[in-house]
């Protein structure tokens, strides 16, 4: 049996998907951003990129700059907001998770 050292299952399970996510939107961007596999990177990080999205797009207005919004043929933010997306997701089950242990406490304490 191997001990997997300072990183426990469902860490390596959560940089797993960050770095899956971000391998195969760079994947994705390299090949040219095909028809195909719009909805698979859509979906692949979607509540945490469309978060994101809300909060750069402002500044993307401010700024006047196309970059942000990935207008440009290749551009290397889009691969980049795919794996912050993914991040994000990451953080939001990490917090359900310790809301939801906290409360478990608090109530076990209450009774």
């Amino acid at each position: 049996m191997s001990t997997l050292g300072p990183y426990s299952r469902t860490r390596l399970v959560a940089i797993g998907y960050v770095g899956l996510v971000s391998l195969a939107a760079l994947t994705y961007e390299i090949a040219g951003q095909p028809e195909a596999g719009q909805a698979a990177m859509a979906l692949a990080a979607w509540p945490g990129e469309i978060f994101l999205l809300v909060m750069l797009y402002p500044l993307a207005l401010l700024i006047g700059d196309d970059a942000l919004l990935g207008e440009t043929v290749f551009n290397l933010l889009g691969p980049l907001l795919h794996g912050a997306g993914a991040l994000v997701n990451v953080l939001i089950v990490w917090g359900v998770i310790a809301f939801a242990r906290h409360f478990k406490a608090e109530y076990s304490r209450s009774r």
